[in-house]
């Protein structure tokens, strides 16, 4: 399982401000166009290229998990799960306790009891927990203009028709669906545009005819 946090470089207390810095920071790394990316002169298919989009590809999906609190809570619940499942089943006698006389090879040991209830209150807690989120919404303000276009955000064209962000909550033109290098198509079913910010190629939503949208 990949470790989003990791991925960010944040602890797993970190606050959304913390995570919203890491990512930017990450992302600016990661672009095709920076020394770490491999620079402008870098040739589409060449494996600076191929791990710029892979590394872009990453921080998108540790975004979309750590930026949303019921993503979030998802994600923290599953890694525990994984983790007390692994204590369980790495328990076991080694061959070096066994040669040191610590563990009599010809005794028979009962099996190992699963600990059922207390997976089950875990599992319930997190359970409550998602429930919860459910049900009192989104508690993340809504996201500021910051210059930086990622899955979600509202964007407007400008006249040479390069994509730049604008409030979700007043007029906007298109939402957009990922942010990819530019050496990268889009979905078949999406329509693209070059960020006016020169981060990759924006893959946009499909929007019916003339549906500009606006709260």
């Amino acid at each position: 399982m990949t470790d989003h946090y990791a991925v960010l470089g944040v602890s797993r207390t970190a606050g959304i401000d913390e995570i919203r810095r890491a990512y930017r920071e990450r992302m600016r790394d990661a672009h095709p166009d920076s020394r770490a990316g491999g620079g402008p002169n870098a040739t589409p298919g060449s494996a600076a290229s191929t791990s710029s989009a892979t590394q872009v590809t990453r921080i998108a999906e540790a975004w979309s998990v750590l930026s949303s609190p019921q993503r979030r809570a998802a994600y923290d619940q599953q890694v525990l799960s994984r983790t007390v499942a692994h204590d369980i089943t790495s328990d076991r006698p080694s061959p070096d306790r066994i040669n040191q006389g610590r563990i009599d090879p010809d005794r028979v040991y009962p099996p190992a009891r699963f600990p059922w209830r207390f997976v089950l209150t875990i599992i319930g807690i997190g359970a409550a927990i998602l429930i919860v989120l459910h049900i009192v919404g989104d508690p993340m303000p809504e996201r500021g203009i910051d210059g930086l276009i990622t899955a979600g955000s509202c964007v407007d064209f400008d006249g040479i028709g390069s994509a730049y962000e604008v409030p979700c909550n007043g007029p906007h033109q298109a939402v957009v669906r990922e942010l990819v290098p530019f050496d990268s198509p889009c979905d078949s079913d999406t329509t693209q545009a070059r960020d006016r910010q020169g981060m990759g190629t924006v893959c946009l939503e499909p929007l019916a005819s003339g549906d500009t949208k606006g709260d």
